[in-house]
């Protein structure tokens, strides 16, 4: 059965794979958006109008996604429209500079901050070209940042992970990660 014509241009993707309208959503998946919402607001993840980035935007798996990786790394999304490197380089974003792309991996870009600092970019390409390789190896050759490609990213659709994080924000988070999780540990063998 086809769906509603609502659902086709006002309707969100749900974990089942399926596009619905507010309308025709169950009352489950109406709590699983408002539960996600509500994280959202709390971590960080809206920007100031309250909207999602693209990706997520549309699709509640993305929005679920999302929500676990901004919240294990304790990120909130930057308020910047810097389209470079320059923001997450320099702290702040140059008109003449933020507007270069570094090539085709550069899509479905967002920034995040760690404890309110430039920590991370996040690109999601549907894949990598052979054409990228050097801006990506300029990229990694740069002192001051660390680049992961990683299989699936948040966004989904067979898009690809390109994380560049600043080295400072990421030894930061793990060697702040690391404790808790030692502080955990002597806190279960204490009880065990």
């Amino acid at each position: 059965m086809d769906a509603p014509e609502c659902c086709e241009w006002r309707g969100l993707f749900y974990p089942d794979g399926q596009k619905r309208c507010f309308q025709h959503a169950s009352a489950a998946d109406r709590r699983l958006v408002a539960e996600t919402t509500a994280r959202a607001e709390e971590a960080g993840v809206l920007d100031k109008q309250g909207d999602w980035p693209y990706g997520p935007n549309i699709d509640v798996r993305s929005r679920l996604a999302l929500l676990e990786w901004a919240e294990y790394y304790e990120l909130r999304r930057a308020n910047t429209y810097c389209r470079g490197l320059h923001w997450l380089l320099k702290g702040r974003c140059g008109v003449q500079v933020c507007n270069q792309r570094l090539g085709s991996w550069m899509d479905h870009v967002t920034r995040w901050t760690y404890k309110g600092k430039p920590a991370v970019m996040i690109a999601q390409p549907y894949g990598v070209r052979s054409g990228d390789f050097a801006s990506l190896a300029e990229v990694e050759a740069e002192d001051t940042l660390n680049m992961w490609i990683k299989g699936g990213g948040w966004y989904g659709w067979g898009t690809v992970a390109v994380e560049v994080w600043r080295k400072d924000a990421h030894d930061e988070w793990h060697a702040e990660a690391y404790a808790k999780r030692q502080a955990e540990k002597q806190a279960a063998a204490k009880q065990g």
